[in-house]
């Protein structure tokens, strides 16, 4: 009877003690899912010491399921994400799908893996994130799968695009098409094919993407969005193949969806009005191009997307060139121009100012926050050791303050330096003007003479679409020569014909080699201590004219980010590629030949024997 009795007594204790147990797990469980919610509801300090709280939960019991630790790394990735420290977020987000084992079982695996393939690619770890990519793809089903494949092709699709591989960029987006279908994502699908028609057109294949447009265009069951992506590639498209009115007319249509589109709205209204008025530019329906540059510049803000807010100057100048008579009116344009950048320079800078002080404050409301977590955690120790923790707090939290005051301090000031840095070659040579008449007043005549004939001379070039090759040479030559009036003895140029004469009359698109000069004169003989030399060769083929442009400066070093992202080259390279078919290419000496320095620039340049062939 006495051991039935024990019997029994210890089946009441094992159970009593399994229902504790999960009531614990179901609590550990609770406040873990709490401090991940607290970490992302507001990235601060604070991040960092709920999700370290909840890691310290999660490694002192070893029920809690690998899910929770798998979601805690994650979030240390994403908060150092947010706050731009892209190395440490990489190394977290890899350390999260390191722990993801095959078959992909949850959605939350996709959310893992394309923040990670997306923080590489950022981080311009191009082979990391193609691996990430690959290895989603290799864990997933594609059946059950089919949404987050969709995503993953998708980002391959576009990788490949950039690195001009045609033919794994239709494999991937094939590959998309066919996940978007079995995942009954139809946006997605029509977001997909959407890409393709461009893909199409640009291997040649005309009618079978306007086939797929069409098809697509008779999904009405999208977002508004996607059916705005819709009617724009249809502008783009009808654009380049010379069809100016059905490029407007699929243009206005898709602006009427980017005006009731909420997201991205700025975005989205600057772009078609940039594109409706470059097409009435091509037709020569100056009035109408100007009506909507118009619309444009009522809604540019000091956050506007930069590259369409330079589209916008861009066309508004060519408008201006094309319809003003007199060159005083439109050079009062033109410094009504730069005057509207210096404002928006101006505008941003205070707007970064503003940032900057509600920055401090909310760090240091996070850093209130921070010091009454602190107070609350050492209230057990005794008075004379929470006073000696506490002013250690105090030191080493003023300490890394003021290192961090002190950095934004120091960036604040190099970005408004920077902002104030514009040179503009008209400027430079006024003020190289004004200091010869101070020191040389007939050398500044000199100056002002070449000066204003090569303003004559690009001024009257710039009105052509086509001007003969010898008065293009001879504006270059002018402003090479002005060049080496600003920097006497800093470098030497050598210009050379292949195949034709300078004077037969052959005419070729104006100011196309000027840009790519200047980029060798400002950029690339920047700091240099020896002679620079340019070489410029022209040679003529076919069907174009070959040009090589040749430096021995710097070179596209990491620091040289000027060259690389000049506004004006890359709008030649636009329009070579558009005339050409073929892109602008730009190489470091240095990779072929590492005594060598310097840059080789490659393009072709359309040529006509007369200007009104």
């Amino acid at each position: 009877m006495l051991k039935r009795f024990h019997f029994i007594l210890i089946i009441v204790l094992v159970g009593c003690s399994n229902e504790n147990s999960e009531e614990d797990l179901k609590n550990d469980l609770n406040l873990i899912h709490k401090l991940q919610e607290l970490s992302i509801k507001k990235i601060s300090d604070s991040t960092l010491i709920y999700l370290n709280r909840a890691e310290r939960i999660i490694e002192s019991n070893y029920k809690i399921p690998d899910t929770f630790r798998i979601e805690n790394i994650f979030l240390k990735g994403f908060y150092y994400r947010q706050i731009n420290e892209i190395d440490s977020a990489s190394l977290y987000f890899h350390k999260t799908i390191d722990l993801i084992e095959a078959p992909n079982t949850r959605d939350r695996n996709l959310v893992y893996y394309k923040n990670t393939w997306e923080t590489d690619e950022n981080n311009s770890k191009l082979a990391n994130a193609i691996s990430t990519a690959q290895k989603f793809i290799d864990i997933s089903d594609e059946d059950k799968n089919a949404k987050g494949l969709t995503y993953a092709y998708n980002f391959l699709e576009r990788v490949n695009l950039d690195l001009g591989n045609y033919e794994k960029l239709l494999h991937y987006n094939a590959k998309a098409l066919e996940a978007a279908k079995k995942s009954l994502d139809t946006a997605m699908y029509v977001i997909t094919a959407n890409s393709r028609t461009s893909i199409l057109y640009d291997l040649g294949k005309k009618k079978e993407a306007f086939r797929l447009l069409d098809s697509i265009d008779r999904i009405k069951t999208v977002p508004k969005d996607v059916r705005r992506q819709v009617f724009r590639n249809y502008g783009v498209l009808y654009f380049y193949d010379e069809e100016y009115t059905k490029a407007i007319e699929k243009y206005k249509q898709a602006l009427e969806f980017s005006k009731v589109i909420e997201g991205n709205k700025n975005y989205n209204l600057i772009e078609s009005y940039n594109n409706i008025a470059e097409a009435y530019l091509f037709q020569k329906d100056y009035s109408l191009a100007e009506r909507y540059l118009d619309s444009t510049k009522a809604i540019i803000q000091p956050n506007s997307f930069s590259d369409y807010v330079t589209f916008y100057h861009e066309l508004r100048f060519k408008v201006n060139y094309r319809t003003k008579d007199n060159e005083d009116e439109l050079f009062e344009e033109y410094l009504d121009l730069i005057a509207n950048n210096n404002k928006q320079h101006e505008e941003k800078i205070e707007e970064e100012l503003i940032a900057l002080k509600l920055s401090n404050e909310k760090e240091q409301e996070a850093l209130t926050q921070k010091k009454e977590a602190e107070i609350t955690n050492v209230k057990l120790m005794s008075l004379l050791g929470f006073l000696i923790l506490l002013l250690l707090i105090v030191y080493l939290f003023y300490k890394q303050r003021q290192f961090k005051f002190e950095k934004q301090d120091l960036q604040m000031q190099q970005r408004l330096l920077r902002s104030q840095m514009s040179p503009h070659f008209m400027f430079n040579t006024l003020s190289a003007i004004q200091n010869q008449i101070k020191e040389n007043q007939k050398g500044a005549v000199n100056y002002l003479m070449k000066f204003s004939r090569l303003l004559r001379l690009i001024l009257e070039n710039s009105l052509h679409n086509y001007v003969e090759i010898d008065s293009e040479l001879e504006s270059l030559r002018k402003y090479i020569d002005l060049q080496l009036l600003r920097f006497p003895n800093q470098f030497e140029y050598t210009i050379s014909l292949e195949n034709f004469e300078e004077d037969e009359g052959i005419c070729i698109p104006p100011m196309l080699l000027q840009p790519f000069v200047e980029n060798s004169i400002e950029h690339g003989f920047l700091g240099i201590n020896y002679k620079g030399r340019i070489h410029i060769k022209l040679e003529l083929q076919d069907k174009h004219i070959l040009c090589e442009i040749e430096d021995n400066g710097i070179g596209l070093q990491p620091l040289n980010k000027a060259y690389q992202k000049s506004v004006s080259t890359q709008l030649i390279s636009t329009f070579i590629y558009k005339t050409t078919k073929q892109k602008v290419i730009t190489l470091d000496k240095k990779n072929e030949n590492l005594s060598s320095s310097g840059i080789v620039v490659k393009f072709l340049i359309p040529y006509k024997f007369s200007e009104h062939d």
